[in-house]
């Protein structure tokens, strides 16, 4: 269990623990999934460089555990696309577990209530643009001749370039991809809106 911002012994001034906090980011990066319960908590008291250097580190990790996820089931649902709900239900409830360890660093309470906040929306979009795009891979599958029979019957127009920074979706990529409700690219959305500035 995670033992909370109030104990004693898992102050943040004790020795190390900076270089604990960025030991731990560095295995969690890797895919370990040791819990927090030795860490101390960044909540103001190691120094605004330091832990503005922390949230930086964590936050980038964190994005890339979940860049990672999406894509392995992105092979998954290539390597196998679900034909029915049954199929649908069995893939999803295989996959999403995978984020609980994402899940239970969200929760932790040696993380600043925004950021932590911030982890759990994009985990919850995470989740549904799974189901979105493992229900959408279904539906193309039992209806395969949907796209040729558009193609036939369309007017020849010439086609519209979308706008460069229009985001790919499971129905135009040729490889489905999970579609992430924002670009986690460092997670700059996850991180807390009070955070603070380098110092000079």
């Amino acid at each position: 269990m995670d033992a909370g911002r109030t104990g004693g012994t898992a102050g943040p001034d004790r020795p190390g623990g900076y270089a604990s906090w960025v030991a731990w980011i560095d295995d969690f990066r890797r895919g370990d999934d040791r819990g927090l319960e030795t860490l101390p908590p960044i909540d103001g008291r190691m120094g605004t460089y330091v832990e503005a250097r922390l949230l930086d580190r964590l936050s980038t990790a964190f994005s890339e555990r979940v860049r990672s996820w999406q894509s392995a089931l992105g092979r998954r649902i290539v390597a196998a696309p679900p034909s029915d709900e049954a199929q649908v239900a069995a893939l999803l409830r295989d996959a999403l577990p995978a984020l609980e360890p994402l899940a239970r660093v969200a929760a932790s309470s040696r993380l600043p209530r925004p950021l932590a906040a911030a982890m759990h929306e994009l985990l919850a979009g995470t989740r549904a643009g799974a189901r979105d795009a493992v229900r959408e891979s279904a539906r193309r599958l039992r209806e395969p001749e949907l796209q040729p029979r558009l193609q036939r019957t369309a007017r020849p127009t010439p086609p519209v370039t979308p706008p460069v920074t229009a985001p790919v979706t499971p129905t135009a990529a040729a490889t489905p991809v999970v579609p992430a409700p924002r670009d986690p690219g460092a997670l700059g959305s996850v991180r807390p809106a009070y955070a603070p500035q380098r110092v000079r």
